[in-house]
């Protein structure tokens, strides 16, 4: 009975899992990618090198978050609901398109005006502006519709390919600070090809024809995705302005420090958020089909969540050393202690994994970005006092706060606001 069971469920949820299988290894070469370049980096251009690199690229992604305005969870839940409608998925995918167009062009203008605040851009223009292509190169990422149509194929084998061609290129060509440029370059471009062909394979296969989306639609996808927006771009500048502030305040070696254990954190991090975006598609599902079956479908997602970050704070601690060796070979100490102060930061990020994806799935995110913006605020503020007093320590501690911040305040919506939704208990 159990073999049947088992077989029953794999083959109702074939197109899940395959989708969520070509998801994993994007992921997977994504979290493999940055820890393959970066003792090469660190290597051939130093600590003060290598922290400019991700200084950059923090930047960037943070902008970035302009065009992606949130699609990747609101257009994808519609996409997913409408899947089997044709006409509207060939339409939807034009407005996101021309509404992303329109927002590339205000990331540009935000990145020129970032370009004369920040004293480190101005001293290194030239790294700065050529690492701009990995804004243009995320700017129209198609993965938010392949996910909800289960054509994700598409992206994975241009993905391998040019992932696979920028690490050559940076192997063998980048050779000292002089040519630094080249790693944020290839990166962008490799992400750039990635998205156009695939876009064009998928518009070709799907058999759609051009539409030009009026006005309003696109008005109307900016006014509705907006409260996502905010809290988007609010997690990303928990996520990616630190390197930014710290940046500020001290030197380059210092923020390479920084960059090497926040690379390491990043990854764990980055493993939880996969699970997040591999199975929101299927939580819509659920959803849709009874509270009660999400609030079970959830609490799984939760504890597992929750041990997997227990465990993996447990391994960060106790093997602290090895875990730097592999980004420096000597003078590890001080890298050594900051990842053991950094090594619980997942855990607290992961308490508020699965109750802001609740928010997500059933609409309810407008409720929630007030808590989003203010933890921005937040974040800005105590990270400049702290790092400008304290350095990495003091930015290492101000993100401790943040996310504890965000941890209390979703619960307690979701419990006090919303306890229908509350997937630990277990009324139905």
């Amino acid at each position: 009975m159990f073999t049947n069971k088992f077989a029953e469920t794999i083959v109702a949820n074939k197109r899940h899992i395959n989708s969520s299988f070509f998801l994993f290894l994007i992921n997977f070469i994504n979290f493999v990618y940055p820890l393959l370049i970066s003792p090469i980096i660190i290597k051939k251009c130093g600590l003060e090198g290598f922290g400019l690199v991700i200084l950059f690229q923090s930047v960037f992604i943070f902008i970035a978050s302009i065009t992606d305005y949130g699609f990747n969870i609101n257009a994808t839940r519609e996409i997913t609901l409408n899947q089997n409608k044709e006409q509207f998925v060939n339409h939807h995918f034009f407005v996101i398109g021309y509404t992303k167009a329109l927002l590339l062009f205000l990331a540009l203008l935000l990145s020129i005006f970032i370009y004369f605040l920040l004293p480190k851009a101005n001293e290194y223009s030239t790294l700065y502006f050529l690492s701009l292509v990995i804004l243009i190169g995320r700017a129209f990422n198609p993965l938010w519709i392949l996910r909800s149509i289960h054509k994700i194929k598409y992206f994975f084998y241009f993905f391998i390919l040019f992932k696979l061609i920028s690490f050559l290129i940076i192997c063998f060509f980048l050779n000292d600070e002089s040519n630094l440029y080249l790693v944020n370059l290839t990166i962008g471009l490799s992400d750039f090809l990635t998205c156009l062909l695939s876009i064009l394979v998928l518009f070709f296969s799907m058999k759609w024809h051009f539409c030009k989306p009026d006005i309003a639609a696109i008005k109307k996808e900016i006014i509705t995705g907006f409260s996502i927006f905010i809290q988007v771009i609010s997690i990303n500048a928990n996520a990616y302005l630190n390197p930014v502030i710290l940046g500020l305040f001290v030197n380059e070696y210092a923020l390479g420090i920084y960059c090497v254990v926040e690379k390491i954190i990043l990854v764990v991090k980055f493993c939880g958020s996969f699970v997040i975006q591999s199975i929101f598609p299927k939580a819509c599902e659920v959803a849709a089909k009874s509270i009660f079956s999400y609030k079970l479908f959830s609490r799984k997602i939760f504890l597992f969540l929750l041990v997997s970050m227990i465990l993996a704070g447990i391994l960060l601690t106790a093997f602290s050393d090895i875990f730097v060796s592999y980004f420096l070979k000597t003078n590890r100490l001080i890298c050594s202690e900051f990842l053991v102060y950094n090594a619980w930061i997942p855990f607290v990020v992961a308490l508020n994994m699965v109750p802001y994806m609740t928010f997500m799935v059933f609409g309810k995110q407008k409720s929630i970005t007030s808590i989003m913006i203010f933890s921005v605020i937040l974040n800005v503020v105590i990270n400049a006092i702290l790092s400008k007093y304290y350095g990495i320590y003091g930015i290492a501690t101000g993100i401790y706060i943040t996310e504890i911040f965000i941890s209390i305040s979703l619960w307690a919506i979701l419990i006090l606001k919303f306890p229908k939704l509350n997937f630990m208990n277990n009324d139905k």
